[in-house]
């Protein structure tokens, strides 16, 4: 379940406030301060009573109301906090930013299980622990850039990893990939790659959802949830691609020491994908270029023309596009004409068009 406080809150509390713009706690109250939020905004720090501008409260006891609470403190100090701001403080979004938990083992796992619990008995969503946070156009809570500009029209992302994330968004930026949300769900002790699927799912407005999704996954838990959220989005004309790691023995190891993630078999996967109609990508930088086309209008025919200033590089991408499928046919004599007489002396314009 995701609360709307989480998605729009109108007060935010940062956990471990700083004025080091280099901590966790100093970056995303930055990132707050410089992007489209408009309500209140509240630190929680001992030592100061305010940082970058922004009042800061000794204790979280001290906070006013808060929608929204992001911790950015050491692990075994984020059970007792959540504690207080589900029953004291009214807080129903949550956004764990520390490591230290079902990653490490038992004990970790344990207080894991405590904020998970927690929030649960709160009706509150609960994002993390392990995350860099999430990014909707009306806030930027987290500690990483780049920040993008989010709008509507651009795509939703969500992933496993806090940092395959940031690599993702800066492959696909280059490449004119722009955003609309973005949620970093790290550990998943609440809530995973189907939990936002389904409020993706449940809140999709055909005029202003985002009609096109990337996923980075390193565990689905809920395979029947994920195929039914996934398969009813692009039912309703969203186009999905993800990447799933984890599906080899020493990348599930990789995969349980990173986030603490479940290992799933490739052809499990394979099936699950084939039958959501997601795309499979299988690199950081093939999701981003995917997320991209993705983008652009359907096609309406399969006709392709390709321009390079590359030879080889273009016969590779008619081979892939012919084998896809497509079709890179002969440019008339007609226009061949008019293209030699703009182009440099030896271009070729038989299509791949060479403009050298």
């Amino acid at each position: 379940m995701i609360t709307p406080q989480l998605i729009e809150p109108r007060t935010i509390a940062v956990i471990g406030a700083s004025q080091d713009v280099t901590k966790p706690g100093g970056k995303v109250l930055h990132n707050i301060l410089a992007g489209s939020f408009g309500g209140r905004v509240v630190g929680v720090n001992p030592k100061v009573s305010s940082v970058q501008g922004v009042e800061c409260v000794p204790d979280v006891k001290d906070l006013p109301q808060v929608d929204l609470a992001i911790l950015a403190i050491p692990a075994r100090f984020c059970p007792p906090t959540i504690e207080v701001l589900v029953k004291e403080k009214g807080t129903k979004g949550i956004i764990v930013f520390s490591a230290g938990f079902s990653e490490m083992g038992a004990e970790g796992k344990a207080l894991e299980k405590q904020m998970a619990d927690l929030a649960n008995e709160a009706g509150a969503t609960l994002i993390g622990p392990n995350c860099i946070g999430v990014m909707t156009p009306y806030h930027q809570s987290v500690f990483t850039t780049p920040v993008p500009v989010l709008t509507h029209k651009g795509c939703d992302f969500i992933s496993g990893s806090g940092a395959t994330a940031v690599f993702i968004m800066e492959s696909a930026l280059s490449k004119g990939l722009s955003f609309s949300s973005v949620y970093s769900v790290g550990n998943a002790a609440q809530t995973g790659v189907e939990d936002v699927l389904e409020h993706l799912d449940v809140t999709f407005d055909p005029a202003t959802s985002s009609h096109t999704l990337l996923l980075y996954i390193e565990s689905i838990s809920k395979p029947a949830r994920f195929l039914k959220y996934a398969r009813s989005l692009v039912q309703k004309g969203c186009r999905i691609a993800a990447i799933k790691s984890g599906t080899s023995s020493d990348g599930g190891r990789a995969a349980a020491s990173h986030t603490g993630a479940m290992l799933n078999s490739n052809v499990a996967v394979d099936a699950l994908f084939r039958k959501a109609g997601v795309v499979r990508c299988y690199s950081r930088e093939e999701l981003a270029t995917v997320g991209a086309v993705l983008q652009h209008p359907v096609l309406t025919g399969k006709n392709m023309a390709v321009i390079t200033h590359a030879g080889g590089p273009a016969v590779m991408l008619t081979d892939a596009l012919s084998n896809g499928g497509m079709s890179v046919p002969p440019i008339p004599e007609d226009k061949t004409r008019t293209l030699l007489s703009e182009l440099f002396d030896g271009s070729s314009v038989a299509n791949p068009i060479d403009i050298l």
